[in-house]
């Protein structure tokens, strides 16, 4: 069997390889040398995008620290005011409960005041009473007495006479 004629295109690539598949011979017909140039420039774009992409994403991320920083203030704040009325609130109540006992001391105190009044107003009113009653027995004794008087001076006038 002969040989065959092997031209240098054919062993430009490995064996197997179709003839579509193996680089061109010409430096300008081949993209391998602007591809990487090309590559490269997409790259450098493709970092500048995402550089700035990093930095506004640093940025974004420091707006939002200051946000969470102030929430988290703000939340303090609130905790801080939340705590300060409860304690209000609190001190509110007792001073409430300790009026409302002197309110019902006080009341207690009254009610004894007014019972006792009360008792001393019947108290006198009996007194009254019976000192009405001893006067009005008094004029009469008096009365009777004025009368036997009266009976004497003319039973004493009639036997003068």
């Amino acid at each position: 069997m002969a040989r065959w004629k092997q031209t240098p295109r054919k062993r430009t690539g490995p064996k197997g390889v179709p003839r579509h598949q193996l680089a061109p011979r010409s430096d300008q017909a081949s993209s391998s040398r602007s591809l990487p140039q090309q590559e490269v420039e997409r790259l450098s774009a493709e970092l500048t995008e995402v550089t700035r992409e990093r930095m506004y994403n640093v940025m974004e991320i420091g707006e939002l620290k200051a946000q969470l920083t102030k929430q988290k203030q703000a939340t303090e704040n609130c905790e801080a005011m939340l705590s300060r009325m409860v304690e209000e609130r609190n001190a509110a109540i007792a001073r409430e409960e300790e009026a409302r006992s002197a309110h019902r001391h006080e009341l207690t105190r009254m009610k004894a005041k007014l019972d006792k009044t009360k008792y001393l107003k019947d108290l006198y009113m009996k007194m009254a009473a019976t000192v009405t009653t001893q006067r009005d027995v008094a004029w009469q004794w008096e009365d009777q007495l004025q009368l036997e008087k009266l009976e004497l001076a003319h039973h004493l006038d009639t036997v003068d006479d």
